[in-house]
């Protein structure tokens, strides 16, 4: 389990200590995948997608198996996804961290009398002709968000859309003295997804992944977004690196976006060591 952290400054500069408070009470994620869709264009690789990010999580990062909720093909209904949403904002506490993953498609509406988009995940029932009955909105999504207690949410949108209502990436300088234990204690909510409105999703048979989820796997399970080596994966490391690996991968075709969902300026954390 994660572990709070204390700093401590030895003759030849400022060493990381573990001691024995824990980030985190428990960990829940709710893992979504898609591929056999009832009315639109099916997919190859969103339910290969999904079961790598479950495992990673489960393996890899400690998170309890019975708190990952794993909806794919026709169990990711509209009623379910927002069922197991609802279940895990309910369930979570103070001092717990969410992860939601999402692999499927997504769509972008033009707003009625007001101006702008809103953004979608379509679920296996969804239609693309009748975005707002059918699909969830990531206004939605938002205000789950917002109900929760957890700590600290992470939103990993394998799909592309627009109209997300969020703000610019910010966070504390890792220079910051005692950095990791700062924000560590703010709560967050973070979304990281996979290109805007007027981008594809690109998966390839050489893969067996998107380039996202292949992105994340890379930078969560290999451990590469621990850019400044602490041992430590914050929400930010995580989009930055996501952010230009996808862009690389794809040849510019997609670009991730990393955002907060609330001007908080807490970090999820995963444990980069090994």
């Amino acid at each position: 389990m994660l572990k709070s952290l204390k700093y401590y400054t030895p003759l030849l500069g400022l060493v990381l200590a573990l001691n024995t408070d824990d980030i985190y009470d428990n960990s829940w994620a709710l893992v979504i995948g898609i591929n056999d869709y009832k009315n639109v264009r099916k997919l190859h690789y969103a339910v290969e997608d999904a079961m790598a990010i479950k495992n990673m999580l489960i393996n890899e990062y400690g998170f309890p198996r019975k708190n990952v909720r794993y909806l794919i093909d026709e169990s990711a209904t509209q009623s379910n996804i927002n069922k197991e949403l609802s279940n895990i904002v309910k369930s979570a506490g103070e001092n717990d961290r969410v992860v939601f993953f999402f692999a499927g498609h997504g769509d972008t509406e033009s707003m009625g009398i007001e101006e702008g988009n809103i953004g979608f995940l379509i679920p296996v029932d969804g239609d693309a002709e009748d975005l707002f009955f059918t699909a969830i909105d990531m206004d939605q999504i938002k205000r789950n968000a917002k109900y929760s207690k957890a700590k600290h949410m992470l939103f990993l949108v394998d799909a592309c859309y627009g109209g997300l209502a969020a703000v610019n990436t910010r966070s504390l300088s890792t220079s910051v003295p005692n950095f990791l234990d700062k924000v560590s204690k703010e709560r967050s909510r973070q979304i990281i997804t996979a290109g805007s409105e007027d981008e594809e999703v690109i998966e390839k048979d050489e893969w067996q992944h998107s380039a996202f989820t292949k992105t994340i796997l890379s930078a969560l399970k290999d451990k590469k977004a621990d850019q400044n080596n602490d041992e430590f994966i914050t929400g930010t490391e995580l989009g930055l690196y996501i952010q230009e690996h996808v862009s690389i991968e794809t040849q510019n075709a997609q670009t991730p976006q990393a955002k907060r969902l609330t001007i908080h300026d807490g970090e999820i954390i995963f444990s980069a060591k090994v």
